[in-house]
């Protein structure tokens, strides 16, 4: 069962990775976590109540753990684009007992990073309005909703994906978790695109990170996690 995460309805979870995966056979869940568009104000303004990395992940896995409950079989992977991307990363070190795999694509691997990585002119201001404030006012609400900082955790496997021209999430976000994992000695793929920047849109390039998601997804379920 894979989670594809976007927050807003209609979005990534609908598009041409959700339709190939579903394609392929697997169950594609497309949570609506608190934060999402579509449902009303108050569930749009309720993921500031913890800031990114509090219980709109706890939504993401409640929805995982009820598909599972319901009879869609294991295992369980998470990926998406942007914040789908950071939810990603989030439930590979988070929910490590729970998530065999995981693609982030232009995902926030370390909040602070990302506050100062950012080239988009609202970035700063609008991590701020979800976080309470900046990473000098707040750096443990910063670094406790930061992936990186639980890699230590990954059991399961892990394919980085980002255009390298991302003005959004800056690329110095993939590359730290890159350098990151390489010192821990923790197993990963990367998918790293000249000519993308926040997400792959070239029909080329959508082709081949299709092709090489469903490989990884094939061989990351038949392995399962590492012990």
């Amino acid at each position: 069962m894979l989670a594809e995460n976007a927050s807003e309805v209609g979005g990534n979870g609908k598009g041409d990775s959700a339709q190939y995966l579903l394609s392929l056979g697997y169950a594609v869940l497309d949570p609506n976590y608190r934060g999402s568009t579509g449902f009303g104000f108050a569930v749009r303004e309720a993921v500031k109540e913890d800031g990114w990395g509090g219980r709109e992940q706890a939504d993401i896995r409640a929805g995982l753990e009820a598909a599972l409950a319901s009879g869609i079989p294991g295992p369980v992977a998470v990926l998406g684009n942007s914040y789908g991307g950071f939810s990603s990363w989030f439930a590979i070190t988070r929910h490590a007992d729970l998530v065999t795999a995981a693609i982030p694509m232009c995902g926030m691997y370390s909040l602070d990073i990302d506050y100062h990585a950012t080239e988009m002119p609202h970035g700063r201001a609008y991590s701020e309005e979800m976080m309470g404030g900046t990473p000098e006012e707040f750096p443990e609400k910063y670094a406790n909703a930061s992936p990186g900082r639980f890699i230590g955790n990954i059991r399961g496997h892990l394919m980085i994906v980002h255009g390298l021209a991302d003005s959004n999430v800056g690329p110095e976000n993939t590359h730290q978790a890159i350098r990151d994992l390489t010192a821990a000695g923790i197993p990963f793929e990367a998918m790293l695109f000249d000519d993308e920047g926040h997400g792959i849109f070239r029909h080329s390039n959508v082709v081949k990170y299709l092709r090489r998601a469903a490989e990884f997804l094939d061989r990351a379920f038949r392995e399962g996690m590492r012990p």
